[in-house]
């Protein structure tokens, strides 16, 4: 607050807007009054700035720009598929009508189309944060859809291989055709099983990374933008020692030219369906088939971590995991498992003592 010309303001940000309002000629301790009620006033909302008449087509375009020049490459062509969704819903409105009722009614269509929720939340989340960066760049006073929540997810269906699978599956890996200067797939596979780094993380690799003598990888290219630290065991230091004999490539996996790997072949797949990596699952009436993909390696292995024991903390260290809930999904074992956990209480007595008798052998002794 502050006096100019004998009159009285009030001047203040409020959730990144300036709130600019004159008192007059009052006195000072009125003066002092009505800023406190106006500041009151517009944390709950009563004075919001009127929108910037900007379009959705607008928002987006700029958004997009945002995303290209901020995001891995990967992650802004899913918001530019996204905004190819969002599109035939929002297109010509302004900003400022857009409200939380308009998205859901888009959750709902789009759920009636038979989307799947985890798709249909990539869309939300895409035009939340579209409307925050609205906010941010002054086209908005606020964001009407912070509120609107996601779509319920059940857990995803992980495929955690068997020790069994894995063998069967690195033997028809061997087995692929693949070109003579680039037969590196087995490697590959088994690298991600005792690595449990991510696809792209593996393919940004560099012989450079590793640390053969303190026996650990750096990721620095990782999905939340911070590095870390990837132990090497010995099955992946035998891995490591044959892709360092090639000397054609700075990279620790890479084509027949050297170059580094962007795609995973067909090569791959194809192992899968001969090794007969595919399983049947019922739920809610309906039958879904689930095929082994290269992201249930790095599933496969947070699993095993977690069936052996391993604490939380850890595995989220070793996996590069934000939050616990993700590394949560680790700690709940395989059927197999969870059969041999109970096959110990066979090797229990099966006379068990009582309490009371209990009570009456310490009485006995005691006498």
């Amino acid at each position: 607050m502050y006096l100019r010309r004998g009159k009285w303001y009030s001047d203040f940000y409020y959730n990144g807007e300036r709130y600019v309002k004159s008192w007059g000629a009052i006195s000072k301790t009125v003066a002092k009054e009505k800023d406190r009620k106006f500041r009151t006033e517009v944390g709950e909302g009563k004075h919001l700035l009127k929108s910037k008449r900007v379009t959705f087509e607008t928002l987006s375009k700029k958004y997009l720009e945002y995303a290209k020049l901020n995001k891995k490459p990967k992650s802004a062509k899913r918001n530019e598929v996204s905004m190819n969704m969002l599109m035939p819903y929002f297109k010509g409105k302004m900003l400022g009508s857009i409200h939380p009722f308009m998205l859901e009614k888009y959750k709902k269509d789009r759920k009636e189309e038979g989307k799947e929720p985890a798709t249909i939340n990539c869309d939300v989340v895409v035009l939340k944060n579209m409307m925050r960066k609205a906010v941010e760049w002054g086209f908005l006073s606020q964001n009407p859809l912070r509120d609107v929540k996601l779509l319920r997810i059940d857990n995803e269906q992980m495929f955690v291989l068997t020790l069994e699978e894995v063998d069967k599956l690195l033997e028809e890996c061997q087995k692929s055709s693949q070109r003579k200067k680039a037969r590196y797939l087995r490697d590959l596979v088994l690298f991600a099983l005792n690595s449990g780094m991510r696809e792209a993380e593996i393919f940004n690799s560099k012989k450079t990374d590793i640390n053969m003598g303190a026996r650990y990888i750096t990721v620095t290219d990782t999905k939340n933008n911070e590095s870390r630290n990837v132990p090497i065991n010995d099955t992946l230091k035998e891995t490591l020692e044959r892709r360092m004999q090639d000397q054609t490539s700075e990279y620790i996996f890479c084509n027949s030219k050297g170059e580094k790997l962007t795609v995973l072949t067909s090569a791959f797949y194809n192992a899968v369906k001969r090794a007969g990596l595919v399983r049947i699952e019922s739920k809610k009436g309906e039958t879904k088939e689930i095929r082994f993909r290269f992201h249930d390696c790095r599933h496969t292995f947070g699993s095993r971590l977690g069936m052996i024991g391993t604490d939380l903390k850890t595995i989220m260290e070793i996996m590069g995991h934000k939050t616990t809930k993700m590394a949560m999904r680790y700690q709940h074992p395989m059927p197999s498992h969870k059969l041999e956990a109970v096959k110990m209480l066979d090797r229990t007595p099966s006379k068990i003592t009582t309490m009371k008798e209990r009570e009456r052998k310490i009485v006995k002794i005691s006498k």
